[in-house]
């Protein structure tokens, strides 16, 4: 082939490529105005916007994606399709049929007009915020609000209401409509009326100095109950505000309050920090059972849609909302638990005669069901310290180390000698007071707490023994699923930390839910699992976490079963616990006979140190663990909130 050929042959391939790219953009553009709309309803229910309809692809993006933005992970888009094209006064529209739901499946159908032009041969779509919804303006875009229903409720046993929505009022002050004194007036009638309340004048006045003339300040919110008690103090002062609202709340004030938890409105860090599950008007729950089943109690969520002005053409500082559409609401599903109102309300007045923040667990051994968990503090915090806190149990724990022995091969009437102290690898030990009983039985040694003889007998038993006793007497079980902690009771080899295991010290640690348990398993003579959230809620919870609330180590092994023969034993040295040992406050507590441990644990780095105050043990088919927080020695301050716990049951 000569030259020139070549030339001319390379000349008519380029032309060849030149033509057939042309022809393949060709058929890819838009050349009717019917495919131009097919085009973007394909896009638009993609919601990606790629195809060469679009004038300005990039900006047709950031449009749809501005308007559409809102509705995040709560209302789906389902499809986009045309249902007809027009013409009228020169211009050409598609009609969409949108069709969005929510994540309940309910349906949101509407129709829209997107405009199309010609442009020579070809037919674009031009992307506006009417084209997405025809009551959107220019700048607008789709807002959302949770539309909740009815929260479910939590239930006790034999279906009582323990906690549900009910009516509140919402007292605040309006600073420029005050008279001298007001304040003043307003703070002394509430506190006054209202048990518990605290209210501090001096820091109201400032937050009223601090507000703007027109800003209403918030005082505080009661019970429609305790709200009565105080209107005829409050109710015409000058420039007090009273507004109706509802809460969930508890059958009484400050009822299982830290166990049952609270909700109310997400904040605007709730809704940050969500990724869009949560948004502006939803109720969620914040602590106890509240929040551990949220879920559940809340039920779906449905939501409504508004159509949002443009920010920049607000009027009055106030954004115009339309509403588009409000999907149905649907209450939430209740929640049942096996608390007893009568023994929740024996240990809730129990705590609350402790002069230090204090907790009461009480549960029936024959089913393993928490019939009460109570909170107290004096200062007003509420965290659920009875089913969540982790403490040193102190003496109480002898009856896990006990049982160890118990399992060496040790007999309650075996001699084991209490002197004042004992030396455990350079390290000293002494009983409380610097008791010595001296020679006595190990049955003896147990009911009147003697350190020195637990902590002699380390070498009987190793710390897995310790720990495998613990788990026998269910304190190492697993209740992840209902938001609690049981035990900690780590198999050191130091001798030092496990002689002072043995006696409740060193790195054990356990929550008073796990001491009641421990207690409960003593009477039942076997392990018990503790129950507190019955039905298929519980099922559920044990799913999302992939963890049971049944028997187990901790680890997810069954523990070795309990040998009823040595819970019999265990029971019986409880008992002399009352008769004649450190719990003989009890002795008199009418109705069947009562078994117990008392305990003082050491904690911090004080000297002397400082001791939480134990108690467990049982009374027929009711088991209870004590906690008082930095209360001192069993005896002197859990032995009384029990006592007080056990005068009310009977």
């Amino acid at each position: 082939m000569s030259k020139k050929s070549r030339v001319w042959l390379a000349v008519v391939l380029v032309l060849v490529l030149l033509l057939g790219a042309g022809v393949f953009a060709l058929f890819r553009l838009p050349m009717t105005k019917s495919s131009a709309a097919e085009a973007a309803a394909h896009d638009l229910a993609e919601e990606q916007l790629n195809s060469d309809v679009w004038h300005e692809k990039d900006l047709a993006q950031g449009l749809f994606d501005r308007v559409t933005k809102a509705l995040g992970k709560r209302v789906d888009l389902r499809s986009v399709t045309v249902d007809d094209i027009t013409e009228a006064e020169g211009r050409t529209v598609a009609t969409l049929d949108w069709s969005w739901a929510n994540n309940d499946g309910e349906s949101w159908e509407y129709s829209s007009q997107l405009p199309l032009e010609k442009n020579g041969l070809f037919w674009w779509a031009d992307l506006t915020e009417q084209a997405v919804h025809p009551k959107l303006g220019k700048g607008g875009r789709f807002a959302l609000r949770a539309n909740p229903g009815g929260r479910g409720k939590i239930l006790g046993a034999d279906g009582e209401v323990l906690m549900a929505e009910g009516k509140v009022i919402d007292i605040g002050v309006h600073p420029n409509r005050l008279e001298p004194d007001t304040i003043g007036r307003l703070v002394s009638g509430l506190n006054d009326g209202v048990d518990s309340l605290d209210l501090d004048a001096a820091d109201l006045e400032k937050s009223v100095d601090d507000a703007a003339g027109n800003q209403l300040v918030p005082v505080v919110t009661l019970r429609e109950d305790d709200y009565r008690s105080v209107k005829s103090a409050i109710h015409d002062l000058p420039g007090v505000l009273f507004s109706e609202d509802t809460q969930t709340l508890t059958r009484s004030r400050g009822f299982a309050q830290a166990t049952l938890g609270s909700a109310g409105p997400a904040s605007a860090e709730d809704i940050e920090n969500s990724e869009g599950e949560i948004i502006a008007g939803d109720i969620v729950g914040r602590t106890g059972l509240q929040k551990t089943y949220d879920s559940r109690l809340s039920g779906p969520g449905s939501v409504e849609v508004f159509a949002k002005g443009d920010p920049t053409d607000d009027k009055g500082g106030k954004t115009k909302l339309t509403s588009l559409h409000a999907f149905e609401s649907q209450d939430g599903e209740d929640l049942e638990t096996t608390l007893d109102v009568d023994i929740q309300t024996a240990a809730d007045d129990a705590a609350a005669a402790a002069k230090k923040p204090a907790a009461v667990v009480a549960i029936r051994p024959s089913d393993g069901q928490v019939l009460a968990v109570a909170n107290h503090d004096p200062a007003g915090a509420a965290w659920d310290r009875a089913l969540s806190g982790q403490y040193a149990p102190g003496s109480v724990f002898k009856i896990a180390s006990g049982l160890a022995l118990l399992d060496a091969g040790v007999k309650p009437d075996d001699d084991i000698d209490c002197p004042k102290t004992v030396n455990i690898g350079g390290k000293s030990f002494k009983n409380a007071e610097d008791e010595v009983l001296g020679i006595v039985s190990f049955a003896e040694d147990f009911a009147h707490s003697c350190n020195t003889a637990f902590v002699s007998s380390s070498e009987k038993v190793t710390g897995d023994e310790v720990a495998e006793a613990a788990a026998q007497l269910g304190m190492l079980g697993d209740t992840s699923a209902i938001g609690a902690k049981m035990a900690s009771v780590p198999t050191d080899d130091d001798e030092v930390t496990h002689a002072a295991q043995m006696i409740g010290q060193g790195k054990v640690q356990t929550s008073p839910l796990a001491v009641a348990t421990m207690a409960a398993s003593v009477e039942a003579g076997e392990t018990i699992t503790p129950q507190l959230v019955l039905g298929e809620a519980l099922d559920e919870a044990k799913s999302d976490d992939g963890q049971g609330a049944g028997k187990g180590t901790g680890d997810g092994s069954e523990p070795p079963s309990l040998d009823a023969d040595a819970a019999k034993e265990i029971s019986t040295m409880m008992r002399a616990v009352v008769t004649e040992g450190t719990a003989t406050a009890l002795k008199d507590v009418p109705g069947d006979p009562v078994h117990g441990k008392t305990g003082t644990a050491e904690y911090g780095e004080e000297t002397p140190p400082r001791t939480h105050s134990w108690f467990a043990g049982f009374q027929g088919d009711l088991a209870v663990a004590v906690l008082v927080e930095d209360g001192g020695f069993g005896a002197e301050a859990a032995v009384p909130v029990a006592h007080e716990f056990f005068d009310s049951v009977n």
